[in-house]
C-alpha cells in the first residue's frame, strides 16, 4: 500500500506535463533514519545529534483537541528534509505514519492541517516527524532508562505510561512460590485503582514476570496466575474488567542477570502496559 502511494504521487506528477525541479544532493556527513528512511522525492537538507537532549513530545489529545505532552530526555538524532514542490504536510506524515506502522512501531499522536505532526514510539525509542510546507524534521530518541523503584503513586505511574509506556511495580508483591498477593501491595494496587480513575479511557495489560529459577511452563504458569490476581484485586476495588488484560510472560523477558539473586528480583516482577484508549467513552 505504501509503495502504491508514492507510486501514485509519481504518476501525478508525470501527468501535468512539466518536468519536475531537480532536488540537491543529499547534506554531506548526514546519514539517514535506518526505520524512516527519506521519503520519496525528499533529499537530507541538514542533521544534527544530541549525547544529552530533553524535549517535550507529544504522545496524545485532551478533550479540546489540544495536545497532551510529556518530557523525555536521552541521546537524540535530527534530520532535517526537503521534499518536492508540491508536496504537503499531511502526505508527508501519511507516508510517515504507513511506514513506522510497517516497522512495528506504535502512533500516539497524529495531526493534520496546515502544518501536520506524529509520535511514535517502539518500546523507548521514539520517533517524531513535524512538516511545514514541503519541508519536514525527524527526530529520533533513545529515552534514558526509566527509573522504575521509586513509582509510589497513581501520578507517577500515568506518567511512566505516557512516556514508556510500560512500568514496572515493584511494589507489588507475592507470597513466596504462590500467586497470591502480599498485604504489604494495598497500597500500591489502591494508586493503580486511582490512576485508572484519573484516566477513564485507558486500558492496560498486566503482566506478570518471573526469574528463570523451575521449569518455563512452571514460570509461566504462576506468571499468569500473578497477573490475574492482580487483574481480580482491580476489578474488586472498582476497575472495570474490560479495561484490563492480565498475561503471564514467564521468564521470556528479564531485565537483569537471572544468575544473582538481586537480579532474580528484578525480574520477578508486575509490569503495566499501556493499550489503546476505549473507543466510543
Amino acid at each position: 500500500m505504501f509503495l502504491l502511494f508514492m507510486l501514485m504521487l509519481a504518476g501525478n506528477a508525470a501527468q501535468t506535463g512539466e518536468p519536475a525541479a531537480r532536488l540537491a544532493p543529499d547534506q554531506p556527513g548526514c546519514i539517514d533514519s535506518t526505520y524512516l528512511p527519506k521519503l520519496l522525492e525528499c533529499r537530507i537538507d541538514n542533521c544534527d545529534k544530541k549525547d544529552s537532549d530533553h524535549r517535550e513530545i507529544a504522545v496524545g489529545e485532551d478533550g479540546q483537541g489540544e495536545a497532551v505532552t510529556t518530557p523525555i530526555g536521552g541521546k537524540s538524532r535530527s534530520l532535517m528534509y526537503e521534499c518536492r514542490e508540491g508536496t504537503s504536510p499531511a502526505s508527508i506524515v501519511d507516508r510517515a505514519a504507513s511506514a513506522l506502522k510497517a516497522e512495528g512501531f506504535e502512533i500516539p499522536y497524529r495531526f493534520a492541517e496546515t502544518e501536520a505532526a506524529l509520535t511514535a514510539h517502539k518500546g523507548d525509542f521514539w520517533i517524531t516527524v513535524d512538516a511545514a510546507s514541503r519541508y519536514y524534521t525527524l527526530i529520533e530518541m533513545n529515552a534514558a532508562q526509566p527509573e522504575f523503584d521509586s513509582i509510589t503513586d497513581a501520578d507517577s505511574i500515568a506518567e511512566m505510561l505516557q512516556r514508556y509506556g510500560h512500568v514496572a511495580l515493584y511494589g507489588i508483591q507475592f507470597l513466596p512460590g504462590r500467586p497470591d498477593l502480599s498485604p504489604s501491595s494495598t497500597a500500591l494496587l489502591q494508586e493503580v485503582v486511582s490512576m485508572m480513575n484519573d484516566h477513564p479511557v485507558w486500558r492496560i495489560r498486566v503482566e506478570g514476570h518471573t526469574d528463570n529459577v523451575g521449569t518455563k511452563a512452571g514460570n509461566m504458569t504462576l506468571s499468569r496466575r500473578r497477573a490475574s490476581a492482580v487483574v481480580q484485586w482491580l476489578t474488586a476495588n472498582g476497575v472495570k474488567r474490560l479495561r484490563l488484560d492480565p498475561q503471564g510472560i514467564g521468564d521470556a523477558r528479564p531485565v537483569a542477570d537471572n544468575t544473582t539473586e538481586a537480579g532474580r528480583g528484578r525480574n520477578h516482577r508486575i509490569e503495566l502496559v499501556k493499550l489503546p484508549d476505549l473507543q466510543g467513552q
